[in-house]
């Protein structure tokens, strides 16, 4: 299963391939940090079924020109490489993630990409995992107890009635 912890690896890669030079700050730099520089932030979101997990991971980079008030030239340069850098896929570990919906925009003097990433993935259910049971307890073998319907209603079907036209 691909942790979010892959998914930064693999961005911070493809920056330090892009920009050698440039270093890549953690979010949690409270002290100021040395321009030029980029930071990445991740934000996901996650749904699926007890086989498989959908994610949808919207990524966003800043890049902190070099010069605070004269960077117009240096902030189209390093868009134009960042677009290029993430244009249709991403490596993480051993899969090629797509990217979709990118946008670049210049705040503040700020140059600030975003994408999204968006896959499925098989859910990483180690045997020590016992959480279903948890959650659902079964213990003769013959379904869910009362306690579990008190907790998660069950709203009954009602019949369906179709007219077919002719």
């Amino acid at each position: 299963m691909i942790a979010m912890k892959d998914i930064k690896k693999g961005i911070n890669e493809r920056i330090n391939n892009k920009f050698p030079d440039i270093e890549i700050n953690s979010n949690d730099v409270s002290e100021g940090f040395n321009r030029p520089s980029f930071f990445v932030q991740l934000n996901g979101k996650k749904s699926g079924t007890m086989e498989h997990v959908d994610k949808d991971i919207d990524v966003q980079i800043y890049y902190f020109p070099t010069d605070e008030y004269d960077h117009a030239i240096e902030l189209l340069d390093t868009q134009e490489s960042l677009e290029s850098a993430f244009d249709l896929k991403l490596r993480v570990v051993n899969r090629w993630l797509n990217i979709t919906e990118t946008n670049t925009v210049t705040t503040d003097g700020v140059l600030n990409m975003s994408f999204s990433l968006e896959f499925n993935d098989v859910r990483d259910i180690d045997e020590d995992s016992n959480w279903i049971d948890k959650e659902f307890p079964d213990p003769d073998g013959k379904g869910p107890n009362k306690d579990h319907f008190d907790k998660y209603p069950v709203e009954l079907m009602k019949e369906l009635e179709m007219i077919l036209k002719e």
